[in-house]
Protein backbone atom coordinates (compact mmCIF):
# COMPACT_ATOMS: atom_id res chain seq x y z
CA UNK A 1 0.00 0.00 0.00
CA UNK A 2 0.86 3.77 -0.58
CA UNK A 3 -0.21 7.22 0.65
CA UNK A 4 -1.12 9.95 -1.42
CA UNK A 5 -1.59 13.44 0.90
CA UNK A 6 -3.85 15.86 -1.39
CA UNK A 7 -3.20 19.78 -0.02
CA UNK A 8 -4.68 23.22 -0.84
CA UNK A 9 -2.55 26.47 -0.21
CA UNK A 10 -4.51 28.56 2.34
CA UNK A 11 -4.12 31.56 -0.07
CA UNK A 12 -6.21 30.26 -2.94
CA UNK A 13 -8.59 31.98 -5.06
CA UNK A 14 -12.27 30.37 -4.97
CA UNK A 15 -11.71 30.99 -1.09
CA UNK A 16 -15.03 29.87 -0.37
CA UNK A 17 -15.44 26.89 -2.28
CA UNK A 18 -13.94 23.41 -2.19
CA UNK A 19 -11.76 21.72 -4.79
CA UNK A 20 -13.08 18.08 -5.44
CA UNK A 21 -10.22 15.60 -6.22
CA UNK A 22 -10.70 12.46 -7.92
CA UNK A 23 -8.34 9.54 -8.16
CA UNK A 24 -8.97 6.91 -10.75
CA UNK A 25 -12.16 8.74 -11.42
CA UNK A 26 -13.45 8.15 -7.71
CA UNK A 27 -14.17 11.19 -5.65
CA UNK A 28 -11.85 10.85 -2.99
CA UNK A 29 -11.44 14.17 -1.17
CA UNK A 30 -13.18 18.18 -1.17
CA UNK A 31 -10.51 20.49 -0.04
CA UNK A 32 -11.24 23.90 1.28
CA UNK A 33 -8.26 26.63 0.97
CA UNK A 34 -5.31 25.34 3.31
CA UNK A 35 -6.90 21.96 4.07
CA UNK A 36 -4.90 18.56 3.64
CA UNK A 37 -6.53 14.91 3.05
CA UNK A 38 -4.60 11.53 3.55
CA UNK A 39 -5.69 8.42 1.04
CA UNK A 40 -4.20 5.17 1.11
CA UNK A 41 -3.72 3.66 -2.52
CA UNK A 42 -2.65 0.46 -4.27
CA UNK A 43 1.07 0.99 -5.14
CA UNK A 44 1.17 1.72 -8.66
CA UNK A 45 0.11 4.17 -11.35
CA UNK A 46 -3.06 6.59 -10.11
CA UNK A 47 -4.95 9.26 -12.20
CA UNK A 48 -5.06 12.38 -10.29
CA UNK A 49 -7.67 15.04 -11.41
CA UNK A 50 -8.84 18.22 -9.35
CA UNK A 51 -12.38 20.02 -10.30
CA UNK A 52 -14.73 22.98 -9.24
CA UNK A 53 -17.80 23.46 -10.97
CA UNK A 54 -17.11 22.89 -15.23
CA UNK A 55 -13.54 23.82 -14.54
CA UNK A 56 -10.61 21.09 -13.79
CA UNK A 57 -7.54 20.40 -13.87
CA UNK A 58 -5.12 18.27 -16.42
CA UNK A 59 -5.21 14.67 -15.45
CA UNK A 60 -1.94 14.01 -13.56
CA UNK A 61 -0.65 10.34 -13.50
CA UNK A 62 1.45 9.49 -10.39
CA UNK A 63 3.34 6.49 -9.79
CA UNK A 64 3.47 5.27 -6.05
CA UNK A 65 5.96 2.45 -4.76
CA UNK A 66 4.69 -0.12 -2.01
CA UNK A 67 4.92 1.78 1.16
CA UNK A 68 5.84 5.41 -0.25
CA UNK A 69 4.41 8.90 0.70
CA UNK A 70 3.28 11.31 -2.63
CA UNK A 71 2.29 14.92 -1.76
CA UNK A 72 0.29 16.81 -4.37
CA UNK A 73 -1.04 20.14 -4.01
CA UNK A 74 -3.97 21.23 -5.76
CA UNK A 75 -4.87 25.19 -6.49
CA UNK A 76 -7.29 27.30 -7.87
CA UNK A 77 -4.67 30.12 -9.47
CA UNK A 78 -5.90 33.54 -10.44
CA UNK A 79 -5.36 32.85 -13.75
CA UNK A 80 -8.06 30.63 -13.55
CA UNK A 81 -11.51 33.45 -13.45
CA UNK A 82 -10.11 33.65 -17.73
CA UNK A 83 -9.32 30.10 -18.21
CA UNK A 84 -13.22 29.34 -16.95
CA UNK A 85 -14.57 30.48 -20.26
CA UNK A 86 -11.39 29.73 -22.57
CA UNK A 87 -9.88 26.90 -21.01
CA UNK A 88 -11.43 25.22 -18.36
CA UNK A 89 -10.12 21.73 -18.84
CA UNK A 90 -6.99 23.48 -17.43
CA UNK A 91 -8.54 26.23 -15.28
CA UNK A 92 -7.17 24.45 -12.37
CA UNK A 93 -3.11 23.86 -11.21
CA UNK A 94 -2.37 19.76 -9.79
CA UNK A 95 1.26 18.93 -8.87
CA UNK A 96 3.68 17.10 -7.09
CA UNK A 97 5.33 18.63 -4.50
Amino acid sequence: MATLILGRPPYDSALLRRIRVTVDGRRVAGLRPGRSASLTVESGQHVVQASLDWTRSEALTVRVGDGETVALEVSCPVRAYWQTWAAPSRALDIRRV
